[in-house]
């Protein structure tokens, strides 16, 4: 039982996390993030037409298993490929990170999923499953609130360091003409960090202050149960 109750809280916060990051991938995010106005523009001449339709290309390799083609294939109006092969190659590597990420993340859904419903089930365990599901949003919580300080205080640290744990040094910087950048500003991978951040840490409060009032809950019925025996 206290195995099952650490697995909960441990993985809460990749379920969140993840989960999080799975629905930023998409074209909504995409048609949100270039429609700001404040969005810089691409001093090269990518209209914001342009940059959603190549986006979206973009992002429909990252979420699959798609061949790299789908991204070599693509031409711009004079004929030129859009992507160089130092810019194919960061594609693979993201794509593997990703398809790694969402393994990951369906592996801490389950335990979540699974276990607390196993949990939830029968009434002298229900406690146990509050305390899990507290001590689970108190964690994402706590690795939030530091990651969103590290975003808004050093954000050039933050962002070095991120793509150096998951990308080979060298591989993951380009020039500002090339298209990735182009497509993928920093203020693109700011706003996405900063939303990751806000979000997960907006999911963790509602789960735990749900839990926290739940076990209360749980504590006075066994409580009166006592007395009234």
């Amino acid at each position: 039982m206290k195995l099952l109750r650490t697995l909960i809280a441990v993985a809460l916060p990749l379920f969140l996390g993840l989960g999080t990051i799975r629905l930023l991938m998409s074209d909504t995010f995409l048609v949100y993030e270039y429609g700001k106005p404040d969005f810089p523009p691409d001093p090269f001449g990518f209209t914001q037409a342009d940059r959603l339709a190549y986006a979206r290309v973009a992002l429909e390799y990252i979420r699959t298993t798609a061949p790299i083609s789908l991204l070599g294939d693509e031409r711009l109006p004079g004929g030129q490929p859009l992507y160089n092969q130092r810019e194919l190659d960061h594609m693979v590597d993201v794509q593997r990170l990703a398809n790694q990420l969402l393994v990951v993340t369906w592996a801490a859904g389950v335990i979540v999923v699974a276990g607390g419903s196993a949990l939830a089930l029968r009434h002298e365990t229900r406690p146990v499953l509050a305390t899990a599901l507290l001590s689970g949003a108190l964690l994402t919580g706590a690795i939030l609130l530091v990651i969103v300080a590290l975003i808004f205080l050093g954000w050039n640290t933050f962002f070095v360091g991120f793509h150096n744990l998951f990308f080979a040094s060298g591989t993951w910087q380009f020039a500002y003409s090339d298209t990735l950048i182009r497509l993928f500003p920093e203020r693109f991978w700011f706003d996405v960090a900063t939303l990751i951040g806000l979000g997960t840490l907006g999911e963790a409060l509602v789960i735990g202050v749900v839990a926290w009032l739940w076990r209360r809950k749980l504590q006075a019925q066994a409580t009166n149960g006592r007395i009234g025996s």
